[in-house]
């Protein structure tokens, strides 16, 4: 199952009001829509009523159109592939952009131009510019997709550690540096030395400054950050930037936060915390100070028993030579072999799900930030905490689209990446690893 499926970034809360009725010049259609069910566990909750009041609102407003709401199957990623391949897939549903491309590449997916010509009120101008690039190859051309909702990847902070260490929290607009000298510091040992000490001792850490990981997902942006890449912008290499200097830069810097500024644990002492009790607990409770992840996590933190009001804070990404994140973004599609008596109302539908009135609603559950720019906006007073919402949406201008979104072979390159972090971490010598990984990515492209 894709990451945003993972997370539950396919969830959403759907309540307010549609577009008045529009009456269709055809016959009665049915459209076989996969997002608007929720796992039986979840049936009379509040997002399972919105989910019914948003269907039965939209064939209220669209009397020509029954809605088919079809539970999501499990593996549905690989499970739609063998579908559309059938002609058996479902007309609408919401894609992980983080496996979008390989769907583009074989032909699947309907251009959203189509519906922006046969649905006048579907103006582009409602999403971030940023986010609806994630479903384009370039400007002025087809547009696979519209956006839902998404996340940029930014820093959590844990105001239990940073008090305890007697430092401020980090500001937007902090740097690689910041995040060393601040790691520093909010790493302590049992004795209360921090890092930055003579006297610290790195075999009895109490509070860690940082957390890493081997996940590319979680360090990608790293690259970015210091002006390097993985493979070539037309996906044909890696040679020249996973192995650039820029990008061996970046990845010494993310293996020395464990082995030289000693902020982070290994790999292996960060396996036994999490074994002994989860992270999310060890984060609220005041033993990590820092760790990257999405908006997501928001929701997990907050059902935390360990959690308090006020107990964490967001900060943006710290910058390198540039300031960069990643934005995970799931959207709405439609097959593109939908049959043409179909296509004017899952145009209509897709218009609804990425209005103002449905979108709104985004805040309820915390689970991503709207694709809707003006409600996006809207949110971050509504927000349980607006300065963490807020840290959010001013991180979007410098989000970049998932690479699973441009190369349809990039999960498959993901794992060699994610392996080539393994053994860096555990000890590996990056050069030597990551130009084990550029040969085995570059096999990877020219298949």
């Amino acid at each position: 199952m894709s990451r945003l499926a993972r997370f539950g970034l396919l969830a959403v809360v759907i309540l307010g009001l549609l577009s008045a009725p529009v009456a269709l010049a055809q016959d009665q259609v049915t459209l076989n829509v996969v997002g608007f069910v929720v796992p039986l566990e979840e049936q009379g909750t509040p997002l399972d009523q919105a989910y019914q009041k948003f269907i039965t609102d939209f064939e209220a407003a669209h009397p020509g159109v029954d809605v088919n709401a079809m539970e999501t199957p499990p593996e549905f990623d690989t499970q739609l592939l063998v579908d559309l391949a059938a002609g058996t897939a479902p007309d609408i549903w919401s894609q992980d952009a983080s496996t979008l491309a390989r769907l583009v590449d074989a032909g699947y997916v309907l251009d959203m131009n189509e519906c922006v010509e046969l649905v006048p009120e579907l103006n582009l101008d409602r999403f971030f510019p940023s986010v609806l690039a994630i479903h384009q190859r370039e400007e002025g051309g087809p547009i696979y997709g519209l956006p839902n909702d998404f996340t940029p990847m930014a820093i959590y902070y844990s105001n239990k550690a940073f008090e305890a260490a007697g430092v401020e929290p980090p500001q937007a607009g902090w740097t690689w540096d910041d995040l060393i000298e601040i790691g520093k510091q909010l790493t302590i040992d049992a004795n209360g030395n921090n890092a930055a000490s003579p006297d610290f001792d790195e075999t009895n850490v109490t509070q860690w400054g940082f957390r890493v990981r081997k996940w590319a997902f979680e360090w990608i942006y790293r690259l970015w950050q210091n002006g390097g890449d993985v493979i070539a912008p037309d996906g044909s290499t890696a040679s020249g930037y996973l192995d650039s200097p820029e990008s061996i830069e970046a990845i010494t810097w993310f293996r020395d936060l464990i082995t030289v500024h000693k902020i982070a644990p290994p790999p292996t002492t960060l396996d036994q915390m999490v074994q002994q009790l989860g992270f999310l607990d060890r984060f609220l409770k005041g033993e990590f100070a820092m760790f990257d992840r999405g908006h997501w996590e928001l929701v997990g933190l907050r059902a935390n028993p360990e959690y308090t009001e006020g107990s964490f804070g967001v900060v943006g990404q710290p910058q390198g030579t540039n300031r960069a994140t990643v934005l995970y973004e799931s959207g709405f599609v439609i097959r593109a072999d939908i049959p043409e008596e179909k296509k004017l109302a899952a145009c209509q539908f897709v218009e609804a799900a990425t209005s103002r009135a449905y979108q709104d609603t985004k805040v309820i559950t915390g689970i991503a930030i709207s694709g809707n720019a003006e409600a996006a906006e809207a949110a971050i007073d509504q927000a349980q905490d607006p300065a963490i919402e807020q840290a959010f949406f001013d991180e979007v201008q410098y989000g970049r689209p998932p690479y699973g979104s441009v190369y349809s072979n990039w999960p498959t390159i993901e794992e060699r990446l994610d392996a080539m972090m393994e053994r860096i971490l555990a000890g590996g010598e990056v050069e030597a690893e990551v130009a084990v990984a550029v040969e085995e990515i570059n096999r990877e492209l020219q298949k």
